[in-house]
């Protein structure tokens, strides 16, 4: 077998080293959050030299902007065609969100969702790059079809209300399922054709 081209070798350890960033940065705000997680103590986790952190996320807020887009592709996978009555599927992706805070830890999420309302967030970083910004307005526009929802209204908007909302809530701490089931069956009825 040849030996590995040398770009392919470079691009391997590139991204090795990315990888290691990432995980020693997730740990680091886990354990301090994200506005005393350091970026030396995350750079020496990773075995590589400060500037080595600003070569691949120009900030610590980069590292959880992707790991959001990461926890939202897998959120959309698991909902499939989520083809299913409006109330049952946004109920279905609240538990999903809830997943991943379970998966992720209450520092890391509550800091993840709390850039939605921050300053500190990327200017790169655009609502439509978001997979959930992608996957609720088709969820949406299904429900208008079958005249659950009126047509008059901008999927892409409620969508974006919807999530606002719900990553508000659980920003502050509100997990109480009751208030979430509320939130959810008064989102739809805010939308249902009257």
């Amino acid at each position: 077998m040849p030996p590995p081209a040398a770009g392919g070798v470079r691009e391997t350890r590139r991204l090795e080293t990315r990888a290691r960033l990432f995980d020693a940065a997730l740990t680091e705000i886990a354990r301090y959050g994200l506005a005393a997680a350091d970026v030396s103590a995350i750079a020496a986790a990773a075995g590589v030299a400060r500037g080595t952190f600003y070569f691949h996320f120009p900030t610590k807020e980069h590292v959880l902007v992707e790991l959001e887009r990461n926890e939202e592709t897998r959120i959309v996978g698991e909902l499939g065609a989520a083809d299913g009555e409006l109330t049952s599927v946004l109920a279905e992706l609240v538990g999903h969100v809830l997943s991943a805070e379970r998966r992720l830890g209450p520092v890391i999420f509550r800091d993840m969702l709390g850039l939605h309302f921050a300053s500190a967030r990327p200017a790169e970083d655009e609502l439509a790059q978001h997979p959930l910004l992608k996957f609720l307005p088709d969820v949406i526009s299904r429900a208008q079809h079958r005249g659950q929802v009126s047509s008059e209204l901008d999927a892409d908007e409620l969508g974006m209300f919807f999530l606002t909302g719900l990553f508000a809530l659980l920003a502050t701490g509100a997990h109480d399922a009751a208030l979430l089931n509320r939130y959810v069956t008064t989102i739809v009825k805010g939308m249902e054709n009257r």
